[in-house]
């Protein structure tokens, strides 16, 4: 009996290894970029906090002494007048990015934070070899959502692929969840800039497995053109989904 319990612990070890040595040979490219994020977003911060120059918190007497100055200044900012003097709020758009040298002959994605570009492909249908097939060659629009621009818009990509597989955007979608909440999303559409604002993230069962699919954990709102970006999650697992959703905020 103790021989048993050896020889079974001994082979579930072995299983353990073998197992962790191919999860991360099939997600190799997914697990690169993620490091390659994480130690740079590290960098980045202790650069930060040794160039950050000190601050000093000033009262608002120190500014003339005057209690409304901030107020003042408020007011400035946010409202003027028309030639009926009546207030009317200053809308500030944030100047939209370059078109990328690419963008000139395809249509492209862009995030930002991750320094990653991708060609946007249409499907015509919801066949999953078609759909499959332009994903080697970068992301792709869901077929029954808008273009970019529209009311609704869903933007699928690989988060991660077997690493002999063609293509070179199989782990494009590996960092999604790293998106947080103010992010920006760059679409070059046409030769026309697009910028979207991150505003909500959610991890799904879809279906048949779940009874979650996107429409319904960020349904349609057409008080706001939206784009969602989907994958599947986690890294290396075809089992559940991840869906970021952003709003059209400059164009």
């Amino acid at each position: 009996m103790n021989n048993i319990w050896i020889f079974l612990k001994r082979s579930f070890i072995i299983f353990s290894v073998c197992f962790t040595i191919l999860f991360i040979l099939f997600s190799i490219n997914a697990i690169y970029s993620i490091a390659k994020y994480k130690i740079s977003h590290l960098k980045q911060n202790v650069l930060y906090s040794l160039k950050r120059p000190i601050t000093f918190n000033l009262q608002p007497e120190t500014i003339g002494n005057n209690n409304n100055f901030g107020m003042i200044v408020n007011d400035v900012l946010t409202n003027t007048q028309n030639a009926l003097g009546v207030n009317r709020p200053i809308i500030f758009r944030e100047p939209l990015p370059e078109l990328p040298t690419e963008a000139l002959t395809q249509d492209l994605l862009v995030l930002p934070k991750f320094d990653i570009k991708a060609p946007i492909w249409t499907v015509t249908s919801e066949n999953k070899k078609e759909i499959y097939a332009n994903l080697k060659k970068g992301v792709v629009i869901y077929p029954t959502t808008s273009l970019p621009g529209g009311e609704y818009s869903i933007i699928l990509g690989h988060s991660s692929r077997y690493p002999w597989e063609p293509g070179k955007y199989k782990a494009v979608f590996s960092l999604l969840n790293e998106l947080t909440i103010g992010d920006r999303i760059y679409v070059f559409w046409r030769q026309k800039a697009l910028v979207y604002e991150v505003v909500d993230k959610k991890i799904f069962l879809p279906y048949p497995k779940g009874e979650e699919y996107t429409e319904n954990i960020f349904p349609p709102n057409s008080q706001e053109k939206t784009l969602i970006l989907q994958s599947c999650w986690p890294v290396g697992v075809d089992y559940k989904r991840i869906a970021v959703k952003t709003k059209l905020i400059n164009w």
